[in-house]
């Protein structure tokens, strides 16, 4: 089918990212993004459905891309956590991308990366889109929200240089059936990555969950660190389960999806929900 991406309604303009503390974040207009979509006339390339292979392409800012291992290590990461029953999974990295800045989430609010994305779908830019998420990484600072930012088959992230320092998937994973990792800047900012994508599959916050395990509070990609932060507007998730009480326990991250954030995704066909 063919995706028409025009003042999308599931645009999610409040973004998880804050890492060295999660400030009181409220939701904003979408900036200007409808208006330069609109700006384009119709902005649409084709989708598949059913959705049988899931397409991913990463690309890094020119700034990002002077890192070591950055696209290998979301490669790893990425490769891990979309790694489903529900789909073949195919992920790549184009080239280097030029921006005006290094701010993530202005890239996709304001226009420029899904105007990129668009004209390369369109023919008019030497950049190839994957069908079902094209993200941006960036080296942005990762320490005021939001740092990224997400709408359907569209994200970009910042902080390329924690991504760099990041350890290999199988040496700071211990358990595959468990993902939770420290809660420390380079795992922080994996875990945006994998949020901003969920929100381009069209996932949401409440997709999330936090949960005690081990006496420390485990938040999933889609929640992340709003599960300790106290002035977060969420309750409940859409798997019926309540936030637990983060004070005085430690704070660690789930880099799987949470149960009912993966029944979404197995609904999932190309298309906008």
């Amino acid at each position: 089918m063919v995706l028409a991406i025009i003042k999308c309604g599931n645009v999610h303009p409040q973004e998880l990212g804050v890492l060295a503390r999660v400030s009181p974040v409220k939701r904003r207009p979408f900036l200007g993004f409808a208006g330069s979509v609109v700006s384009l006339g119709t902005l649409a390339y084709a989708t598949r459905r059913p959705t049988e292979t899931l397409s991913v392409r990463v690309w890094l800012s020119e700034q990002a891309a002077t890192y070591d291992g950055v696209s290998d290590r979301i490669l790893e990461y990425v490769g891990e956590i979309l790694d489903l029953e529900y789909w073949s999974l195919e992920i790549s990295v184009g080239g280097p991308i030029s921006v005006s800045t290094e701010d993530a989430a202005i890239l996709t609010s304001r226009g420029e990366w899904p105007i990129a994305i668009a004209e390369g779908a369109l023919g008019r830019r030497d950049l190839d889109p994957a069908a079902d998420v094209n993200l941006l990484v960036t080296d942005g600072g990762m320490e005021e929200a939001p740092t990224g930012y997400g709408i359907p088959h569209v994200a970009s992230v910042g902080g390329a240089r924690h991504i760099s320092e990041l350890d290999p998937y199988d040496e700071l994973v211990s358990d595959r059936e468990w993902p939770i990792v420290p809660n420390e800047k380079p795992a922080r900012t994996i875990q945006v990555v994998v949020h901003e994508i969920g929100h381009a599959l069209g996932l949401d916050h409440d997709h999330g969950v936090a949960f005690v395990r081990n006496g420390a509070v485990v938040a999933t990609p889609m929640l992340g660190p709003y599960a300790w932060d106290p002035e977060y507007g969420g309750e409940r998730s859409r798997c019926g389960t309540a936030i637990p009480d983060a004070t005085d326990r430690d704070h660690r991250l789930g880099l799987s999806f949470s149960l009912c954030a993966r029944r979404e995704l197995a609904t999932y066909d190309g298309g906008v929900s």
